[in-house]
């Protein structure tokens, strides 16, 4: 296991300039020939939590007892947040491989760093929302100092758990598409049961378990407690995400490299 972290770290970290240069790329031309261009970065992630906050306290009208209708607004953000980061990134890095041919034919560009360069890019619109949540937690929840600063580590884990499910289904994209159809409804079904507009105490006794099933509810929770609640993450939830991050990304790593050559014969 030590030796696959260092053999990935030692991967990336070499060609982190290259992977810099992708990225600057990859987001310049993801608003090439929109009218408004690069600001719907700001504007989508504020469209998308302002939907999806005004369905809940307006029309659906949920609420925890201890929070207030502002609190609650905190608490829906918090957890949209990281349910956007990680859908973006996933579709991003699943598609990645088939949106680059050339690039994944090139011998000079390690092909793992494809996806990896695709997920960070699309996380653009999602710090935005992060940053908007953050001014949130801190105007009207209970957001600290000293628990935001946890929030960019919980967001490595976030995204190492999408960059490793989306090795795998990047190599499966290069023989059907279909990939990234079923991936759109399969993330769906997750962002339903994510508890990122209710919490697990509103959830019948036995309804809890499909909460914890989900791999989502995890880091979702971790963020709620952080810029909501202002607390650290329950130990036990905090290390599954942790968990899920490492594990996620590291056998994702191991599949890709061990298989790519059977799937490139298909690019």
């Amino acid at each position: 296991m030590q030796i696959e972290i260092i053999k990935s770290l030692c991967v990336f970290f070499g060609y982190r300039d290259r992977v810099y240069e992708g990225v600057v790329q990859d987001i310049q031309q993801r608003y090439v020939g929109s009218v408004f261009g690069v600001l719907w970065a700001i504007l989508y992630p504020l469209l998308q939590l302002g939907i999806y906050t005004g369905l809940y306290t307006v029309i659906f009208k949920i609420r925890p007892s201890n929070l207030d209708s502002m609190g609650y607004v905190v608490l829906v953000c918090s957890g949209l947040v990281c349910l956007m980061a990680f859908s973006e990134a996933l579709n991003a890095a699943t598609t990645s491989l088939s949106a680059n041919r050339s690039l994944l034919l090139n011998t000079v560009f390690p092909a793992e760093l494809i996806p990896v360069r695709a997920a960070i890019a699309a996380q653009v619109t999602s710090m935005v929302g992060v940053l908007v949540t953050l001014l949130a937690g801190f105007v009207w929840g209970n957001a600290k100092v000293y628990t935001v600063l946890a929030v960019p580590l919980f967001w490595i884990f976030l995204l190492m758990f999408a960059i490793g499910i989306g090795w795998i289904f990047s190599l499966f994209s290069l023989i059907a598409r279909d990939i990234q159809h079923v991936l759109g409804l399969i993330t769906m079904l997750l962002f339903v049961l994510s508890p990122f507009a209710y919490t697990p105490e509103m959830v019948p006794t036995i309804l809890k378990p499909i909460i914890y099933i989900n791999p989502l509810s995890y880091f979702v929770l971790t963020f709620q407690a952080l810029i909501c609640y202002g607390t650290l993450p329950d130990p036990i939830i905090a290390t599954v995400a942790i968990a899920l991050g490492t594990v996620s990304f590291l056998c994702g790593f191991k599949i890709f490299q061990k298989s790519k050559h059977v799937f490139f014969d298909y690019a």
